[in-house]
């Protein structure tokens, strides 16, 4: 699978000063956006973590998978115009498998895997997608 990470930069410093609901409200918008568009790619939100969401693609809608995740990165620039244009999305994406499925006493679907693990580990500053992901988007 591809799995993604999309991650809001600069989230903790540009809440300073503004109110819950304001956090909240942009928070909301950000989460509209990502489940739109990450839906719309035929992908699946696993979880949102505060500013962050975790997500899914079947590895067969690789380029698709990294289209839509650019298209939130760029989209939520208008997001950001009204709360703080310090703000931007950060994206990662790795390719390769994973277990997914129901875990815990809710039973809320979840992904792990050294794919998942690998991704956390990419470099802040490093290129958005993998190199496997590279090659798969580029064939």
């Amino acid at each position: 699978m591809v799995v993604g990470l999309i991650d809001i930069d600069g989230f903790a410093r540009a809440c300073g000063g503004k109110s819950d609901i304001e956090i909240f409200n942009m928070l909301n918008d950000f989460y509209n956006l990502v489940e739109k568009v990450v839906g719309k790619a035929k992908g699946t939100v696993i979880k949102f973590m505060g500013d962050s969401a975790l997500v899914v693609f079947p590895e067969g809608r690789a380029k698709l998978a990294a289209a839509s995740l650019h298209e939130v990165s760029s989209s939520a620039r208008g997001i950001w115009k009204q709360f703080d244009e310090t703000c931007a999305v950060r994206i990662k994406a790795n390719v390769g498998p994973v277990l997914m499925g129901s875990m815990g006493h809710e039973k809320r679907i979840d992904v792990i895997g050294n794919t998942v693990n690998q991704l956390f580990l990419m470099s802040r500053n490093g290129p958005d997608l993998s190199d496997d992901l590279k090659q798969l988007v580029e064939q």
